[in-house]
């Protein structure tokens, strides 16, 4: 009887659920549809504000740049510094629009996944395609008057109904007459109790313990049989204590074997410490302040050669060649000098243009801040040409200073060769007669470290 209520219990859970119409499932579908439309218009409105906004405040900037610029050439005034000023507003300008696009576009991409994920049905299909192809015309660039945000109109999708269906269950139950299964269940009750006295009977609680007791005994002859002869019991606590120790005995692993070289380098390491530190014998007496990597060390040591090369592009191209030394005062300072000498290589004609060559002395500082990467600051003077405002032309040669400072990416080449990455920007040009393209310059770099002495220094020798 308990079988027979479980199985028309969920067969009239079924049935119900079938028999609810089409349109109240999906009804909650067609709510978050247009709660979606209507979220992804007021972001849209949002960023179409921030985007006029924007455009509005930096033509308004340009515009008054662009004014002095022609009041200042009109009168034969330099006006490098507000053209230097200009582009970089333009520039400003770009970044923060695409930024904005990139906003829009997110908005996009979200509504139309947010749409793919309701499994809305085929009736729908027809507009809500139509919605989506409006988003991807969606420009936020247009002018006001033509920036229509698209609208989404559920009146246009078919209402989805079932024809009218009556429901055979929803009467008492307790009323409903089946002949057949009536019939049937006295059979069915008839089967079930043969079967059960055709079953054996269960095993007992006692038959279950010899059974484990059986099997745990096979297991124990099965391990016993491995072992070759049985244990012999101490006589009294000495014996005990030798036989214990003759265990140990067999029993220790030698953990350094086929170590014995990294063994013996760090015993020798330790040596080493202890003859620069005889006065110190627990770890708090040792001094706070860390101690100098190159203290002690010879001069071969401390020197880093290295070379830098810088390209860039203007009427010609500049191959900019730095060989420098520099001098590790301590393990995360150095400081060095280098000259600095620029090929200038003139494409259209395909030959060097002598007049563009530049040279001079640079000196720099460095101080390690992180793994491999370095502060850096130069400082250095170049005999370069250099233009006469307001006609832009070059007309003679000048020694001018310039000063930059960055950061230096450090990466290992081979196990004396070491490349590096310099990101340097130009912090002093107060006359624009700087011989660089930009303020913010890119150099790649090489250094060597030269090996250390054979034998080692007398001082880093181990006794």
């Amino acid at each position: 009887m308990v079988i027979v209520g479980k199985v028309s219990a969920q067969s009239i859970d079924t049935l119900v659920q079938k028999l609810q119409p089409i349109d109240s499932l999906y009804s909650t579908q067609f709510q978050k549809l247009d709660s979606i439309q209507q979220q992804t218009a007021i972001q849209y409105q949002s960023i179409k504000s921030e985007y006029d906004s924007i455009t509005d405040s930096y033509t308004n900037l340009t515009n008054k740049l662009q004014t002095q610029i022609d009041s200042l050439s009109s009168l034969d005034q330099p006006f490098d510094k507000l053209t230097t000023k200009l582009d970089s507003v333009n520039r400003a300008k770009e970044e923060k629009i695409y930024a904005i696009k990139q906003k829009a576009e997110g908005v996009r991409q979200k509504a139309k996944e947010q749409i793919e994920n309701l499994n809305l049905p085929k009736e729908a299909s027809g507009e809500v395609n139509k919605y989506k192809a409006a988003l991807e015309q969606l420009d936020i660039s247009l002018p006001a008057s033509e920036f229509t945000i698209p609208q989404l109109n559920l009146e246009e999708i078919p209402t989805i109904k079932l024809p009218v269906l009556s429901n055979p269950l929803s009467g008492d139950l307790g009323k409903l007459n089946i002949p057949e299964i009536n019939t049937n269940l006295g059979e069915v009750t008839e089967k079930i109790s043969t079967i059960q006295q055709e079953l054996p009977a269960g095993p007992t609680v006692e038959d279950v313990t010899a059974k484990a007791a059986e099997k745990a005994t096979e297991l124990a002859f099965e391990k016993i049989g491995d072992i070759n002869g049985a244990p012999e019991l101490p006589a009294s606590e000495e014996q005990a204590k030798e036989m214990l120790v003759t265990e140990a005995k067999k029993q220790a692993i030698d953990h350094f074997a086929g170590k014995q070289d990294k063994l013996q380098a760090a015993m020798n390491q330790v040596s080493k410490y202890k003859q620069r530190f005889s006065d110190v014998q627990s770890l708090k007496d040792l001094p706070k302040k860390p101690l100098n990597e190159m203290h002690g060390k010879p001069l071969r040591e401390r020197l880093v050669p290295g070379l830098s090369i810088q390209i860039q592009k203007r009427n010609d191209w500049w191959f900019d060649f730095n060989p420098y030394l520099g001098y590790r005062f301590t393990g995360r300072l150095t400081v060095g000098l280098g000259w600095n000498q620029r090929v200038a290589f003139d494409q259209s004609k395909s030959q060097f243009n002598p007049e563009m060559y530049i040279h001079g002395p640079r000196s720099y500082g460095e101080f390690k801040i992180g793994k491999g990467v370095y502060g850096r600051l130069e400082i250095e003077t170049m005999n370069t040409p250099v233009r006469k405002l307001p006609k832009q032309d070059y007309e003679g040669r000048e020694w001018v200073w310039s000063s930059m400072a960055g950061l230096r990416k450090e990466y290992r080449i081979s196990k004396h060769v070491r490349g590096n990455a310099q990101l340097l920007f130009n912090l002093f040009d107060p006359d624009y007669k700087s011989p660089y393209v930009d303020r913010l310059n890119m150099r790649m770099g090489l250094e060597y470290r030269l090996s250390k002495q054979k034998g080692g220094h007398p001082k880093n020798q181990i006794r």
